[in-house]
């Protein structure tokens, strides 16, 4: 197997013969994709290409993930969430149906992308409970049940507090210097440490947004990085959009469940995820500033 460079990942010509080799019909053109794989429209499919083995594997993973999952999701949600194929060749790749939305992640891209803000009240109210119904969806499911396959490298875990550098002082002060927050004011008395299986990584390139739409929340995608872990990691990639959301779905999820999750303790680890990685970086980039900006 090979797997697609930059390069050859802008010839058209390539990409077309190896999508209709594998059947797939219709006018191809490239997507806005991920760190991990290019993504090309093909009809009313999308088909992502990954840029390297392990990213293979991921796509293996998330696979039998959505196997397992999917009979344990309502009908609200098994039309949001879709099973994807897999095509084994020299050059591999993913296939799923396409949604037709935008993502939501804050970049500059009005064709493919939308900013959260610039949403009316009552769709960003639409989309805060649906999220909340969604995570409390998949932290119901009894995980032990199922069979999970193991992480890889690829995994993000968001608690840099867990990490072997992590440096609590050095991260305190890093963020001291850049702003107002302090972390010795975020330290929670109620932690959750309940676990859950959690998609880990719903963050707004991962959703799909058609405000055309009562429901606005068209689809959620990747879910390779899904796994076992602390339920209230789950809302850390929210904050990646927008702090406001991220606290409007978890006083949402909140009136769902049982066990509740205690603002202060998310926005503790994402302020530590900040200030551990300005004290790390020598230059840190503007992408740390950006998510701090996020809570003023």
């Amino acid at each position: 197997m090979n797997y697609l460079s930059k390069e050859n990942a802008q010839d058209l010509n390539l990409i077309k013969e190896t999508i209709s080799k594998a059947g797939y019909k219709g006018e191809v053109r490239a997507l806005v994709g991920g760190s991990k794989s290019f993504a090309f429209a093909v009809g009313d499919d999308v088909a992502r290409f990954p840029k390297a083995e392990v990213v293979w594997q991921t796509m293996q993973r998330e696979n039998k993930i959505l196997s397992e999952i999917l009979p344990c999701m309502g009908d609200k949600f098994k039309s949001k969430i879709h099973q994807i194929s897999l095509v084994e060749g020299e050059y591999p790749f993913s296939v799923v149906k396409r949604f037709v939305g935008k993502i939501c992640d804050n970049r500059d891209d009005e064709v493919n992308a939308l900013k959260i803000q610039d949403l009316p009240q009552d769709k960003q109210e639409n989309l805060a409970q649906t999220l909340a119904e969604f995570f409390a969806m998949m932290h119901k499911i009894d995980y032990t049940k199922l069979h999970i396959p193991p992480t890889n490298e690829t995994i993000d875990n968001w608690d840099v507090t867990q990490k072997v550098d992590f440096d609590y002082a050095k991260a305190r002060l890093a963020l001291k210097k850049v702003s107002t927050f302090d972390l010795d004011d975020y330290h929670c008395d109620n932690k959750n440490e309940a676990l859950a299986l959690c998609h880990n990584d719903l963050s707004g390139s991962n959703m799909l947004i058609n405000p055309k739409n009562e429901d606005i929340l068209v689809g959620i995608i990747d879910f390779a990085n899904a796994f076992v872990e602390p339920k209230y990691l789950d809302f850390f990639p929210l904050y990646k959009i927008n702090r406001n959301l991220a606290v409007e779905v978890i006083k949402r999820y909140n009136k769902l469940v049982v066990d509740k999750i205690d603002i202060k303790q998310t926005d503790f680890t994402m302020l530590a995820y900040i200030g551990y990685n300005l004290a790390k970086l020598e230059n840190p980039p503007p992408y740390f500033m950006k998510l701090l900006k996020l809570f003023y």
